[in-house]
């Protein structure tokens, strides 16, 4: 309890006053809200002292006043003072708060630090006013005390114990409430951003989705990836990463609508709650301005950078009424907008849904289809035109899986990128291929896939010969394809394993040549020797004149550099007549054989020989 000393106060006023200072502190004991008890004091402050009316008002950080209690005065003073800077004259509450004293205006009509208050105060009958400051235990100012007299006076000693009693008071609550608020919002605001976390949006959101669809407004979340966000944060520390997610939450904040909510919800990622979104071009629109929001460059103090995002969206009601179900589907749409190349934004729909789980499942059984035994390799012959016979074969992956059969890798190899499956996987094609090798005609070769992933891995040329070795096999039998496209801005890594590659006796080969993977950058570039015209290209020359030309030049180009040529994807005797005619040295595909198990080529089997229309 308090201390208090009054000479001059009667027994009355005594009983009044510990009166008072129990009933605040039980109070704030309860947690009953800061402005209703603060109010309370006001009133019985009032009481002991007739004729004074009290206020309390805050100061923040920035040393701007709020009011929090004036019960008695009238709500348009109040207001008037709300975001008031305190000052030398501002006042005798914003010159308390600024001075850190007590400030007393014996008659405000004269008194210079209340020229720009006294047409608020004296039609009101305040005539006088008392204000002290509040300060918190670290002797910061966080508010101000005031008596307002109706008469041009000063503070009587009673006052001044009632003053006292009342600022320990507010010292006390103000600190506590203080408190309250830094743990709400470490609980509730992301530390790094300042705006709300995933526990604020799981309270906050529910409860705004659900007055949403009661309205009629209907409601939207957006789910935000950055989409480089984690070469940043490598590249130029985390400090930089910091500075970049507090500036994409100040942008995200800047284009909501009030009630709509913005938050991080880990890492990289945020999301918006549109409360208003009546129609899937509101929310089409809001997604455009969000994206358009991120495309100027972000000051990170040591540099200038740019940061994509990819935006998932679910419609309340149309995809669900309640926000997990909601921030879901949501995820769901964010997956497959990043999965469309990044930079885009897709509406949830139940065609995602299935995709994912069907990706989920294909992920969990590639988990143990390498240990168990389900992958295995087909092949595909590769004919030389000049002699009319098989020269070599093309490695295809298959997974045998247990429920649903034998599978193409354009089944599960993008959910093995995904799942950092690709490298094992290539590892076990890249030995298998060179064990089969071995039950081959030994003048064949055998053409084994290999991804960027695998090219980037330290030491994968050792891999290589490693694998060679294990099969005792000559590495003039062994080509190695890359195979998707491989970026040339820093191929230093890739370009010293190639050439490593190639000092072992492998040749290498661009594969599906000028038809989406290699070009002619890679050509020019890379150590290769063998280009493989594109299955689409192939398959149009028979057909399309502009492709036919295209693939001649491919191949008189190829030639030019020394380096042989193969046509992927033959399918047709038409197709085999152009590739003759085009000078194409050899050809593969379904003219010539399917891709199907070792078995079917070993000697003696009808497959092993080409057809005679290749003669």
């Amino acid at each position: 309890m308090l201390e208090l000393d009054c000479d001059n106060c009667s027994n009355a006023t005594m009983q009044g006053l510990r009166a008072l200072q129990h009933d605040v502190l039980e109070r704030l004991a309860r947690g009953r809200p800061l402005q209703e008890t603060m109010n309370e004091l006001c009133r019985r402050a009032e009481q002991l002292v007739p004729h004074v009316i009290c206020s309390v008002l805050t100061v923040d950080r920035e040393g701007r006043l709020h009011p929090l209690a004036g019960p008695s005065l009238p709500e348009h003073y109040s207001l008037a003072l709300d975001g008031m800077r305190m000052g030398p004259d501002a006042g005798s509450c914003g010159v308390a708060a600024y001075f850190g004293e007590p400030i007393e205006a014996t008659d405000i009509e004269t008194d210079p630090r209340w020229a720009d208050f006294r047409a608020l105060a004296l039609p009101l009958g305040l005539r006088a006013c008392w204000s002290s400051p509040i300060r918190a235990s670290n002797d910061r100012v966080v508010g101000t005390f005031a008596f307002y007299y109706p008469s041009c006076r000063g503070a009587s000693p009673l006052d001044r114990t009632i003053v006292d009693t009342c600022v320990h008071l507010c010292a006390i609550a103000l600190e506590q409430e203080e408190r309250k608020e830094h743990i709400r919002r470490l609980a509730y605001f992301d530390a790094v951003t300042g705006i709300a976390n995933r526990a604020a949006m799981e309270q906050l959101g529910e409860s705004a989705i659900a007055a949403a669809v009661a309205n009629g407004f209907g409601a939207a979340i957006h789910c935000v990836d950055l989409d480089n966000f984690k070469e940043i944060n490598d590249t130029l520390g985390h400090r930089a990463g910091d500075i970049l997610l507090k500036s994409v939450g100040e942008r995200l904040s800047a284009i909501v609508k009030k009630g709509d909510i913005v938050a991080r919800i880990g890492g990289d990622e945020f999301a918006v709650v549109q409360s208003h979104a009546a129609s899937p071009a509101d929310v089409g629109g809001f997604a455009m301005r969000l994206m358009e929001a991120m495309t100027a460059p972000f000051d990170l103090e040591e540099a200038m950078a740019t940061v994509g995002v990819s935006v998932g969206i679910a419609r309340a009601p149309d995809d669900g009424f309640d926000l997990r179900t909601l921030m879901r589907k949501a995820d769901f749409a964010l997956y497959e907008a990043k999965s469309s190349g990044r930079g885009h934004f897709r509406f949830f729909d139940p065609g995602i849904e299935s995709r994912i789980s069907a990706n989920r499942r294909i992920w969990q059984d590639l988990k143990q289809s390498v240990d168990g035994g389900e992958f295995e390799l087909h092949f595909q012959p590769i004919v030389a035109l000049g002699v009319a016979r098989v020269c070599g074969y093309e490695a295809l992956l298959r997974w045998r899986h247990p429920r649903d059969g034998l599978r193409t890798p354009e089944d599960f190899l993008p959910v093995a990128t995904k799942a950092g499956l690709l490298y094992e996987i290539g590892a076990w094609i890249l030995n298998e291929a060179c064990a089969s090798a071995a039950a081959l005609p030994p003048d064949a070769r055998v053409s084994v896939n290999v991804s960027e992933v695998q090219l980037e891995k330290t030491g994968f040329a050792r891999d290589v010969a490693a694998a060679l070795a294990g099969a005792d096999m000559d590495p003039s039998r062994l080509e190695i394809e890359i195979a998707g496209p491989l970026r040339l801005d820093d191929n230093a890594e890739i370009l010293s394993c190639l050439t490593a590659i190639r000092q072992l006796g492998v040749s290498i080969a661009l594969d599906d040549f000028g038809a989406g993977g290699a070009t002619l950058a890679h050509l020019r570039a890379l150590p290769v020797d063998r280009v493989k015209v594109g299955r689409s290209l192939t398959q149009a020359v028979a057909t399309d004149p502009r492709a036919a030309t295209i693939v001649k030049a491919l191949v008189v180009l190829a030639h030019d550099l020394g380096v042989a040529t193969t046509a992927e994807g033959v399918e047709t005797d038409a197709q085999l007549r152009m590739m003759r005619q085009f000078g194409c040295d050899e050809i593969q595909g379904f003219v010539v054989s399917p891709a199907q198990p070792l078995s079917a080529f070993l000697e003696g089997a009808d497959s092993a020989r080409p057809p005679l229309s290749l003669a």
